[in-house]
């Protein structure tokens, strides 16, 4: 059993009620917007959206993505493909909205669906890199729904932080995800496809971008944001998954 998990070692739960009012609605207005555009695709014909259920950490798991008879509890935010299922960890979620603000729930839903449509097109077989290659989806995922979602260029700042937040082990670094997020916003010259996702994790990639991400461990330096040089659709990048 295999669940990716988002973030370990970061969840925590914190404000109140309000908090959580808001990071439902930022939940349920990207997780619609994504599955609208999942049952429109034509790529996605006869391959149905994940389902999206919220749970707190440490609830148990039974099948599935859990052992049968002990089961096994939920860490946080996570992908199960045996059912092609989406677990969102609220209490987590609290904690990235009252940290980098609602840009970063955005992409933490996203990243979930970038499992979803690995396990769709390509593979979950593998290790950091794959979790690099839903960052890059992730970010495709957002960009294109950034004015549905009223997510404005200034915010990509915001999930760049938020990336390396979260970077740990299991994840890659904090310059590996970014890189890779600002990868699937165009912001760069780089692909989503996994021999490029191998050569981030192996820090392999000359651009001088990520060279500066390594070197200054915060925020995206003095990339420029505001621009798109690069676009990236999921409709030419699903074969190289």
């Amino acid at each position: 059993m295999r669940f990716t998990i988002v973030a370990a070692g970061l969840i925590a739960i914190v404000g109140g009620s309000a908090l959580a009012k808001t990071v439902a609605s930022v939940v349920d207005q990207t997780t619609s917007f994504l599955i609208r555009d999942w049952v429109t695709d034509r790529q996605f014909d006869g391959f149905q959206p994940p389902q999206v259920f919220a749970i707190e950490q440490g609830t148990k798991v039974y099948g599935g993505c859990g052992e049968y008879v002990r089961g096994d509890e939920v860490g946080g935010s996570s992908y199960c493909p045996a059912t092609n299922t989406i677990y969102l960890v609220p209490s987590q979620l609290n904690y990235f909205y009252k940290a980098f603000g609602p840009s970063s729930v955005a992409y933490v839903v996203a990243h979930e669906f970038g499992h979803a449509i690995q396990n769709r097109y390509g593979s979950l077989e593998g290790g950091v890199e794959v979790e690099l290659q839903a960052d890059c989806l992730a970010g495709i995922l957002v960009n294109y729904g950034s004015e549905q979602l009223g997510i404005t260029r200034q915010d990509t700042i915001q999930m760049a932080q938020a990336a390396y937040a979260i970077g740990d082990p299991t994840h890659g670094t904090g310059a590996q995800r970014t890189y890779a997020l600002l990868s699937g916003m165009g912001v760069v010259d780089a692909g989503c496809s996994a021999q490029e996702m191998i050569s981030l994790l192996n820090n392999q990639v000359s651009d001088p971008a990520f060279m500066e991400l390594r070197a200054t461990r915060s925020g995206a330096g003095s990339i420029d944001i505001n621009k798109s040089p690069y676009p990236k659709t999921l409709g030419g990048l699903t074969n190289g998954l």
